[in-house]
């Protein structure tokens, strides 16, 4: 029982042991008001009840669309992150190039990087840069 109720309840004892006369005008309005009371006293706490069971759900709903936030922006995020290292160039000094014959990724020092010097590939031997005079297709004739 809630305040409110014990409050009416004390006040309803209050009234049968006034021995109101429920035929007199004042006893006919003195009980009427205890009754609407009763009610008021009645329905606030099934009002209050409801109330917690709802704060109960609305919590348990937070705390599911909380881990669905978790799950759905991580994973964003990672692929943000991956996008990012992605897009980014590391800049450590070295220039990076294909083999234009079999594909293989050759790094070069920016500061030692001479272009009339042969680079040859570590994985073919061919030149990895070649000129037009270097040509092997062999429709030269």
């Amino acid at each position: 029982m809630s305040k409110m109720g014990e409050k009416v309840a004390y006040l309803k004892g209050l009234a049968e042991g006034m021995r109101l006369d429920a035929q007199s005008d004042q006893g006919k309005l003195l009980l009427a008001m205890i009754e609407a009371m009763e009610a008021f006293a009645t329905e606030h706490e099934e009002t209050s009840a409801q109330l917690n069971e709802l704060e109960q759900y609305v919590e348990e709903i937070d705390s599911d669309v909380s881990d669905l936030e978790e799950v759905l922006f991580s994973e964003e995020e990672d692929e943000e992150l991956e996008d990012e290292d992605e897009d980014e160039e590391p800049d450590d000094g070295l220039i990076e190039y294909e083999c234009p014959h079999c594909g293989t990724v050759v790094f070069f020092d920016e500061e030692a990087f001479d272009m009339e010097e042969k680079h040859l590939c570590p994985n073919c031997h061919r030149s990895v840069f070649e000129d037009d005079d270097d040509t092997d297709d062999g429709d030269e004739d």
